[in-house]
């Protein structure tokens, strides 16, 4: 009979493939600010904005008109004449310009952070969920080595007369239904990683490798800490602050409209042929337009001033969202560590009720029911923990999301251990 227990304990599984090496999230994210498009497009769009602010505050190009001018039909003189007329924008019109290009250009730099914030914390809910699929695989692994022991014992206890086939058979199914898990495991590994070689513009099929396993972080900050941090450094903030500041200068613009702008011209004329003298004549000219429809300014200043209340109101929203996330976010991490520290306790008993059971079984005082409770007890409780685990880091980067800083993200995924729930046993 001991002989048995051994063999149930230690029954080597079939030979596995070549393990797969660790791939960090932090070289994930480094390479996801690097590689991705949508960061390029973003850093793109900030050049070209970057790029717009000296033009908007420029003079516009002048003018130049060459004109043949009061020449007699008999062509007996060709007077010609070259002008060069030079617009200027007055009451402030250039500097408003400028001043909304400005908050534009500086809106589009915050937004490339926004847009690779969003894109890292895509890259590390998707790193979470390849984790536990990995993780579901090797538990529905180990449980299957121990259902294959299982069934050996069975079957000698039907041979030695002492057991009955349908506990084979349960046996059998039980080890069905861990591979149908195994195989949804996979596919939703498949799917983590094809959204991850998406987010890292990597070549389709690519695979990542293996993940590190999370662990609890020992302390975060306060929700008014994370709430006061994320004033300072959400790149939202900063987006609806250019806004704000675009709004007001093209309010500034639409009150300057109503002053007339003045345009300068001067210009010579030579006259060809004939007897005229003198032969050269010099103009100088003064220009200016008639803002004289007060109707279409006013509407113009009131859709701007709109503009500038519709900023606002956004940036306030923002603020309030700001806090909403951080409290949501800060919530299920608080929730989430709870739930893992409990199952690093269920664990360790769980494994040992089911060594029991086996070693009760195959000593013949056990039954098969109690063998198959354990076993399924275990597989819960490991499944439980790696869902638990995936679903902190998960709320931990929408908390670091949230704050628009770092909150520890990289440093809990890489302080995760197997045997961390050993060690938490009572």
């Amino acid at each position: 009979m001991f002989v048995l227990y051994v063999c149930l304990a230690i029954s080597p599984s079939t030979s596995s493939p070549p393990v797969a090496p660790i791939v960090h999230l932090a070289e994930l994210l480094d390479e996801t600010r690097r590689k991705n498009p949508q960061v390029h497009a973003a850093q793109a769009r900030a050049r070209a904005d970057a790029a717009a602010v000296d033009p908007a505050g420029a003079f516009e190009d002048p003018m130049v008109m060459l004109q043949l001018w009061n020449m007699p039909v008999d062509l007996s003189n060709v007077p010609l004449m070259l002008n060069v007329t030079q617009w200027i924008p007055l009451g402030g019109k250039r500097g408003a310009r400028a001043d909304e290009a400005r908050a534009m250009a500086a809106g589009s730099r915050a937004e490339v952070s926004t847009r690779a914030r969003d894109v890292e914390s895509e890259v590390a809910r998707a790193y979470f969920d390849l984790f536990l699929a990995d993780r579901t695989i090797e538990v529905d692994d180990e449980i299957a080595a121990t259902l294959r022991s299982l069934v050996a014992a069975a079957s000698a206890r039907v041979s030695a007369g002492r057991g009955e086939q349908a506990e084979v058979l349960r046996a059998q199914s039980e080890e069905l239904r861990v591979e149908s898990d195994r195989e949804a495991a996979r596919a939703r590994r498949a799917a983590a990683v094809a959204k991850l070689v998406a987010l890292l513009d990597r070549a389709p099929g690519s695979d990542i490798g293996r993940t590190s396993e999370p662990g609890l972080l020992s302390d975060l900050p306060a929700f008014e800490t994370l709430r006061a941090r994320a004033l300072r450094e959400r790149p939202e903030l900063a987006v609806a602050q250019a806004a704000s500041g675009a709004a007001e200068a093209r309010v500034r613009l639409a009150h300057a409209a109503s002053i007339p702008d003045l345009g300068l011209s001067a210009g010579e004329m030579h006259v060809f042929g004939g007897s005229t003298s003198p032969s050269d004549f010099l103009f100088l000219g003064v220009q200016v337009n008639l803002p004289v429809f007060p109707g279409k300014n006013r509407a113009r200043i009131d859709g701007a001033q709109a503009g500038v209340e519709a900023a606002r109101a956004d940036a306030e929203a923002l603020q309030a969202r700001v806090s909403a996330e951080i409290q949501d976010a800060l919530a299920e991490v608080t929730a989430e560590t709870r739930q893992a520290e409990l199952h690093h306790h269920l664990i360790p008993l769980s494994r040992q009720a089911l060594d029991s059971a086996l070693a009760s079984y195959a000593a013949g005082r056990g039954s098969f029911a109690m063998v198959l409770d354990a076993q399924r007890d275990l597989q819960m409780h490991e499944l439980d923990l790696a869902m638990h685990l995936a679903s902190y880091a998960q709320h931990l980067a929408d908390l670091q999301r949230a704050v628009g800083g770092d909150v520890g993200l990289v440093r809990a995924a890489e302080s995760g251990s197997r045997i961390s729930h050993q060690e938490q046993a009572p």
